[in-house]
């Protein structure tokens, strides 16, 4: 007989080259599926550690809309200054103005100009306050939003891995029920000739 012919084939161990067929396929099968289970994991891995980065990214830039936060209410504070410097100054400048003029500066419209510029003044003082307030707070709500988004990103990162884990498990076991179920591609059983059972 030639030397592929049936002698060979049934001088294989283990029942001959059909049979060791036949136990291959739901063992390549299982390789198959083991494959993919690692496959699967290693991209739930990736996904944590992807969602754990973009938690820290959010936590850098919280830290830094709290810096600005600090930093717009450091600026409001010296525009006020600023401000009330530059309306003291006006102040006293109207005052001066009137005094050269030989009048009394402390009665009648001489007092109540002075009167309104101060309160034009406090109320420039009081606006660069406000804005820089207001600048502070959209800092501080913005630093807010991004504590929170670093905190969904840290609450999924492990339900990443885990999804990952219960795919792999799924996938492993439905190959490996696929493979050994009677009417499958197998059962695991061969018969007298090597063929598979089922």
């Amino acid at each position: 007989m030639s030397p592929l012919g049936q002698d060979t084939l049934e001088s294989w161990p283990i029942g001959g080259l059909r049979h060791n067929m036949a136990f291959a396929l739901p063992v390549l099968g299982l390789v198959g599926a083991g494959l993919s289970a690692v496959g699967t994991i290693m991209g739930g891995i990736a996904a944590k550690n992807a969602l754990n980065y973009q938690a820290q990214v959010a936590q850098n830039n919280a830290i830094i809309a709290k810096q600005n936060a600090d930093y717009a209410m450091e600026s409001a504070h010296a525009k006020t200054a600023a401000v009330a410097m530059k309306e003291a100054e006006v102040g006293g400048a109207i005052k001066a103005s009137q005094a050269a003029g030989g009048v009394d500066v402390n009665t009648g419209s001489n007092k109540a100009v002075q009167i309104s510029q101060r309160e034009l003044g406090k109320l420039d003082t009081e606006t660069e306050m406000s804005k820089g307030q207001l600048a502070a707070y959209g800092y501080r709500t913005q630093a807010m939003n991004y504590q929170a988004q670093s905190n969904l990103y840290k609450a999924e990162a492990p339900g990443a891995l885990a999804g990952s884990v219960l795919g792999a498990a799924g996938s492993f076991t439905g190959a490996a029920a696929k493979w050994f179920a009677p009417t499958g591609g197998g059962s695991g059983s061969l018969d007298a000739n090597g063929n598979a059972i089922g």
